[in-house]
């Protein structure tokens, strides 16, 4: 059974588990929303299965309940209790990014921005639309967000833009980021999936665009 449970984290989840051979040791690495209570951590992954921390002291930066994170682990050959899937020992997690739709007004126009970006991979898995890209920079913090346009929802189809606003940085230094965008917000009571129109501006004039169906 376990052996199954793991072939399945690997083969379901291509962006949000993987695995290496280090030292003969197998390290995974899975995206999911950490919690965090008085008696134990768990991280619950994007393809639902549930991860006990087998030591908390493991975990050195600070994560609050409900954090987005990225989790690098290996397995812990112990029992899982019930409602668990797997004991893992934490070598090293990072908060991820995680923001809301925004809706696109005048009055948040200019902090939005519309500078160019590269994007590097796009998936949907569960309420999450995840990102990857790159941008250029070094000087100023940048701002990304997943924007759509007022109005009222259609239950059809739905565009959205990701938006990026360098603040103006000058650098020349290529950097690559990663954000997850909570989706829920696109949710109706009409029907249970709903087409998301994503695009984005790129360098040398060229626009991201593609179609996801988004299901909940």
């Amino acid at each position: 059974m376990r052996k199954n449970l793991i072939a399945a984290l690997m083969i379901t989840a291509v962006y949000l588990l993987t695995a290496c051979n280090k030292e003969e040791e197998i390290y995974y690495s899975a995206l999911g929303i950490i919690h965090i209570s008085e008696d134990s951590v768990v991280i619950e992954t994007d393809n639902g299965n549930r991860l006990l921390v087998d030591d908390r002291n493991r975990i050195g930066i600070p994560l609050v309940d409900n954090d987005r994170v990225i989790a690098y682990f290996t397995l812990v050959d112990r029992t899982a209790p019930a409602g668990i899937d797997l004991v893992i020992d934490i070598y090293d997690i990072s908060k991820v990014l995680f923001k809301p739709v925004i809706e696109l007004t005048s009055a948040i126009a200019d902090s939005i921005g519309d500078d160019p970006l590269t994007v590097g991979s796009v998936w949907l898995d569960k309420d999450f639309l995840n990102l990857s890209f790159i941008y250029y920079g070094g000087q100023k913090m940048h701002f990304i967000n997943l924007i759509r346009h007022p109005g009222e929802l259609r239950t059809d189809t739905i565009d959205l833009e990701i938006r990026h606003n360098n603040n103006d940085d000058g650098g020349i230094n290529s950097y690559s980021g990663f954000v997850s965008f909570d989706l829920s917000s696109l949710q109706n009571d009409v029907n249970d999936s709903v087409v998301l129109r994503i695009k984005a501006r790129e360098f040398s004039n060229q626009t991201y665009r593609e179609n996801f169906i988004y299901t909940w």
